[in-house]
């Protein structure tokens, strides 16, 4: 389960934003911007992903973020209410992903999974090889034990977001925001028919890298 830190001076206006990271499965820690907090936060739930509420107080964020950069971690998601001129300034150099106000919680975790997929650690060559599976990212391919697999494109893509982020559970619900998109209107039944037929195409050798978590959903064996 990722953990997602979010550091904000306004400790007790964030239920919001807390309520639509962990209905996506996140674990996740609220500090302020003292140095002290975050490295508490950071030790108790080892973040990849930092959320930077800067709506309150900019100067003190700027100082935050350089004293982040000092520990190495660089991934940012930075909510604020920014001017195009300001968003610009040299003083935000680095920050993967901006989310200005107004904003609701569906954006907030379509801007996050979209972090996510850009900072997805995968071979340099865009392969994933798991055992006898092999994902070519670059040229939509997918092999078991040296053989082409066919697939449907969404067959590919379900595939491929497990592999990615595998030895994570996903409730079906889960699944389809993330790989059918969350206007999808189609039941869960579809993710079912669709780990189906996997586990068929991938055959014996592979179709148990897709495991069911009995009353939860699906994960990709890590």
């Amino acid at each position: 389960m990722r953990g997602i830190l979010l550091i904000t001076e306004d400790l007790l206006g964030t239920n919001a934003i807390q309520s639509a990271l962990v209905r996506e499965s996140w674990r996740v820690a609220i500090s302020g911007p003292d140095e002290e907090s975050i490295l508490k936060s950071i030790s108790d739930l080892t973040p990849e992903i930092l959320i930077i509420d800067c709506r309150d107080n900019t100067r003190q964020i700027a100082a935050t973020r350089k004293f982040l950069a000092e520990c190495n971690l660089k991934e940012l998601l930075v909510l604020a209410l920014l001017t195009p001129e300001q968003a610009v300034n040299m003083e935000w150099a680095g920050v993967d992903e901006f989310l200005t106000e107004p904003f609701n919680g569906s954006e907030l975790t379509a801007r996050l999974r979209l972090l996510l997929w850009r900072t997805s650690k995968i071979s340099n060559d865009q392969v994933i090889k798991i055992g006898d599976l092999m994902i070519d990212m670059l040229n939509y391919d997918v092999s078991v034990d040296g053989l082409p697999v066919e697939m449907t494109f969404k067959e590919y893509e379900l595939l491929t977001f497990l592999a990615i982020h595998r030895g994570r559970v996903f409730t079906r619900e889960a699944l389809l925001d993330h790989v059918w998109g969350y206007d999808y209107y189609g039941g869960t039944r579809t993710v079912d028919v669709h780990i189906r037929r996997l586990r068929a195409k991938l055959g014996s050798s592979c179709e148990s890298l897709i495991e069911t978590v009995r009353n939860v959903g699906y994960r990709f064996s890590s």
